[in-house]
């Protein structure tokens, strides 16, 4: 009988899903917190962030916890958003409306 149980536990254990390891590899930096000033522009389907002075595109918006149809309502606005940046991408998790208007 203990046979049959040491056969079961050692099958069990041998079943046992292994750990994978992360997808994160040491040579990717990990995204930065940050707030960001400038202008609210709509370039084709994405929504970008401007700055002030020569409208350069800065970084393109995607929104982390609401959708990206939000942003629409500030285009033309400067705005301050607050999330990580990763790259040329900025995952948005709030939005300040600061002028209905950019200066330039």
């Amino acid at each position: 009988m203990r046979l049959i149980i040491m056969v079961v536990m050692i099958s069990t254990l041998a079943a046992a899903p292994e750990k994978k390891p992360s997808k994160k590899t040491a040579n990717q930096a990990p995204k930065s917190e940050a707030a960001l000033t400038g202008c609210l522009d709509q370039q084709g389907e994405r929504y970008v962030v401007s700055s002030e002075t020569d409208m350069k595109k800065l970084f393109v918006l995607s929104a982390k916890s609401f959708s990206n149809d939000n942003f629409a309502r500030y285009i033309g606005h400067k705005v301050t958003v607050h999330g990580r940046h990763d790259g040329e991408s900025f995952e948005v998790v709030r939005i300040e409306d600061v002028a209905e208007t950019c200066s330039r």
